[in-house]
């Protein structure tokens, strides 16, 4: 039994992918019951060339950053502001966070101050951006980006720029 894992464990690890999608060729493929179009599958163990994840080159990423930076300026000052205020407050929770949990280890502070410091920074900041993103929250970092890269494509205007700095830098600081 202990071979059989361990040859498992090793032949995951030589391939590139634990799971591979192949176009059906045999009976043996596993079809939908339902109208769609799909083709039907087969699944396999065997990784390699054909599981290449789908990628966007670099110049569609900078489109779609294009995109939202112009959507987040056409949106209301008050919106803007709203959610930075809930941005603010989760970075102040994520800092809360870090200084209850990584300052409140004096003893681990003491016999490895390095391993004080990352349990002091993987929960302050993390956790600040993650609920920010969840919620969809404005942090000023993310528009500064976002909206620059629209103004300088011509998608927005400079008054939607100044405005969406203000209101999230405004909203950040009350949160």
């Amino acid at each position: 039994m202990v071979s059989f894992r361990s040859s498992l464990f090793v032949g995951l690890l030589a391939s590139s992918s634990a799971f591979a999608v192949k176009p059906a060729q045999t009976s043996l493929a596993f079809t939908q019951r339902s109208s769609s179009t799909r083709a039907p599958v087969n699944l396999s163990m065997s990784g390699g060339a054909s599981a290449v994840p789908d990628l966007k080159a670099p110049p569609a990423i900078y489109e779609g950053a294009v995109a939202a930076g112009a959507a987040k300026a056409s949106a209301p000052w008050a919106k803007i502001f709203k959610l930075g205020i809930a941005a603010g407050c989760h970075i102040g929770f994520g800092s809360y966070l870090a200084i209850t949990v990584g300052g409140a280890c004096p003893q681990i502070a003491e016999a490895n101050p390095g391993l004080q410091k990352i349990i002091f920074g993987a929960f302050g900041l993390p956790f600040g951006l993650i609920m920010t993103l969840v919620t969809g929250a404005e942090l000023f970092t993310g528009n500064t980006a976002l909206v620059t890269a629209a103004k300088m494509e011509g998608k927005t205007s400079t008054s939607n720029l100044v405005k969406n700095w203000v209101a999230s830098y405004a909203g950040n600081f009350v949160g």
